[in-house]
């Protein structure tokens, strides 16, 4: 009796595993794209309006330069805190000479070597891939050349966003970069602002989970 029972089962895992190969190849089980359920009729100055004002109403401070403006523009606004700690990322792209620290470290090795630099920073800049008018958030793609502790660490983080890297939906931001990547990266921020929070008395604390004050700069 026992053999016939465990004949059965294994007859019966043959044919599970059958059907899930089989179902593996109807076309209703293939990745697709994220539907995006937002309608996109906006041109490119009204996305980038809107992702001012919504990122203006989340308590990011909105600047704007020209492309080749942005390390006057990053001093400007560090002058403005009298902050000299820089942290940054490998892919950062600036001039580094141009900008005005007394100390600037590069976020190059593991987090267990540079904990006293990462956690004693004044302010990091850091590149975002994309920004969401829709919410007013600014996707940063965390990876080994811009790691995740640039944007949480420092008590001020300046963040970079290109004009034409501004979309309308969450979905058609994850659309693009899992395009990008092959496979949606399983380390990605939506930026929302300052980091806050609010206790039993519905008092705003900022800084408590990553930087107190953050800067975006569109170019």
């Amino acid at each position: 009796m026992n053999s016939r029972i465990e004949s059965i089962s294994e007859r019966s895992k043959k044919q599970i595993l059958e059907r899930l190969a089989r179902a593996y190849q109807i076309p209703e089980f293939e990745r697709k794209p994220n539907i995006d359920p937002v309608i996109h009729i906006r041109s490119s100055g009204e996305k980038l309006e809107e992702m001012k004002r919504k990122m203006t109403d989340n308590k990011y401070i909105v600047e704007e330069c020209e492309e080749n403006e942005l390390e006057d523009k990053i001093n400007q606004i560090v002058k403005g805190y009298g902050y000299q700690k820089m942290i940054y990322s490998e892919s950062l792209g600036l001039d580094l000479d141009k900008i005005e620290a007394s100390q600037k470290v590069c976020f190059n090795q593991e987090i267990e070597n540079l904990r006293e630099e990462v956690f004693h920073s004044d302010f990091s800049v850091v590149r975002a891939r994309v920004g969401v008018s829709s919410h007013g958030v600014a996707l940063v793609h965390s990876h080994k050349t811009q790691p995740r502790m640039l944007s949480l660490a420092p008590t001020l983080c300046i963040i970079l966003l290109k004009k034409d890297d501004i979309v309308e939906s969450l979905a058609e931001a994850l659309n693009l970069v899992k395009a990008e990547n092959h496979i949606l990266p399983s380390n990605i921020l939506f930026i929302a602002g300052p980091s806050r929070t609010a206790d039993i008395e519905l008092i705003t604390v900022f800084g408590v989970h990553g930087s107190q004050k953050v800067h975006i700069i569109l170019y």
